[in-house]
């Protein structure tokens, strides 16, 4: 509790001291200083009512609850909107509405993503110091199979020093209840190895299990079980009571409402950020466009997107006016075309316009899609969009692909895109959708940038 609270208020400083840098010494230049003068004049952001907002609405959202409640984005990002609600609900009604959601949005991405580093930051040391403060001494009792609980990974985890629960023994039973079952020497071990807690790591039989619950209550230890799905990919077991009866839910992570809810508000904050940031750049390359050739500055492409309705993906025009009459004129051309998935390399493409050329080799086309994004049909992060054709690839799993938008960037696109051809792009996709996390997506952010920079398979 006392180190949260520290960080929090460590965060409360940073991003003011950030701001401060950017807007009173100019770190950034002059275009900076005057944007961030007109977005957070002084007095704004008066520290003492940002840490007390902060800090009571962290407690409202249960965000110094115990277990990881501490670091679940949700409430992190919760919070953060409840607190900078509270710092502009009295001058939202007092001057432009627009600048003041703004002010809100830009905010609560801020505090967001530094609130939810920090708290990762903050359970690191907490995993590295706490099994040599406090560590947890189990019995593990498995089946022998690990498909429940890797029994191996679980020790280490407590020999490097990332798990506060250290196994200090290992009873494999072996499916009998008889006076020679292994499960005899249960008490034996807990008392000799000063165990305070019993883990049940695999399935076992009723009478073996009702064993393992006496003992571990005449030991006076707790006992935990893990779950079946603890290692299966894309659901996450959560304990329920439904007609006073406790289940397991499985739901997949990538669904649940608050997590949407969060991507769509770091999505708009994004977007807003970046159409603001790049506006001059827009202007450049709309200029270079329609130098280049004839037509519009930006096109719409029909790709598919979430839950397969089709959408016009925004791109600043690459090829020539007639680009399709070019293409399916050249039986040979369109072949290649089809075989590759609906792609064509640059540097065997007629229909690219020199400017276009230089567009896509370090993908500034796609930067309309930022449109995309504002208007709900595109996130930041997120599988590529695909024209309809390449839908057939993923076959079954076409409703999971489906199931989440289309992305700026996603997992393919900074892991070689073109580069990677199907079935491979299939796997790296589904893989995000199953396994989504904000982590995720700030660790994809992140190395967006570099895959630009070295233009692997952008063409």
């Amino acid at each position: 509790m006392a180190g949260l609270l520290a960080s929090d208020v460590a965060v409360v400083f940073l991003v003011r001291a950030l701001v401060r840098l950017v807007r009173d010494r100019g770190v950034l230049g002059p275009e900076a200083v005057e944007f961030f003068q007109w977005l957070w004049p002084r007095g704004i952001l008066w520290g003492p009512r940002l840490l007390v907002a902060l800090v009571l609405s962290l407690g409202i959202m249960g965000a110094y609850g115990a277990g990881d409640r501490r670091r679940d984005p949700g409430r992190v990002l919760g919070a953060a909107a409840l607190a900078c609600g509270l710092i502009f609900y009295s001058v939202a009604w007092q001057g432009d509405a627009g600048l003041v959601l703004l002010r809100w949005v830009t905010l609560v991405v801020a505090f967001g993503a530094v609130l939810t580093l920090s708290r990762m930051l903050v359970d690191h040391i907490v995993t590295r110091v706490a099994p040599r403060v406090v560590p947890i001494r189990a019995v593990l009792v498995t089946d022998g199979s690990e498909d429940w609980l890797g029994v191996s990974q679980l020790k280490e985890s407590a020999e490097l020093g990332l798990s506060r629960l250290v196994p200090v023994a290992v009873v494999t039973t072996d499916g009998s209840s008889n006076g020679h079952s292994p499960l005899r020497d249960m008490a034996r071990l807990i008392l000799e190895r000063k165990a305070d807690t019993v883990l049940v790591t695999g399935p076992l039989g009723d009478r073996d299990f009702a064993f393992v619950v006496d003992t571990a209550l005449a030991s006076g230890c707790r006992l935990l079980t893990a779950s079946r799905t603890t290692r299966l990919v894309g659901v996450e077991p959560r304990a329920v009571r439904i007609s006073g009866r406790s289940m397991v839910e499985l739901t997949r992570a990538s669904l649940q409402a608050w997590q949407v809810t969060l991507k769509r508000l770091v999505d708009l904050g994004g977007a807003t950020m970046g159409l603001l940031l790049l506006s001059p750049f827009f202007v450049t390359i709309a200029a270079l466009v329609k130098l280049s050739s004839r037509g519009p500055v930006i096109f719409g492409h029909p790709r598919l997107g979430a839950r397969g309705r089709l959408f016009n993906c925004y791109k600043f025009r690459s090829m020539l006016p007639d680009a399709d009459a070019i293409l399916r004129s050249d039986v040979h051309l369109y072949r290649m075309y089809v075989e590759n998935d609906y792609k064509l390399p640059a540097e065997r493409d007629p229909r690219l316009t020199p400017t276009g050329r230089l567009l896509r080799k370090y993908s500034l086309d796609e930067l309309p899609q930022l449109f995309n994004v504002l208007l709900g049909q595109m996130s930041l992060v997120g599988p590529r969009p695909i024209v309809p054709e390449e839908i057939d690839h993923y076959g079954h799993t076409a409703p999971l692909f489906l199931s989440l938008r289309p992305g700026m960037t996603g997992n393919w696109a900074v892991s070689g895109r073109s580069e990677v051809g199907y079935p491979d792009r299939v796997n790296m996709e589904l893989e995000y959708v199953r396994q989504w996390s904000l982590l995720g997506d700030v660790a994809i952010l992140l190395r967006t940038v570099p895959a630009v920079i070295r233009r692997r398979g952008a063409h």
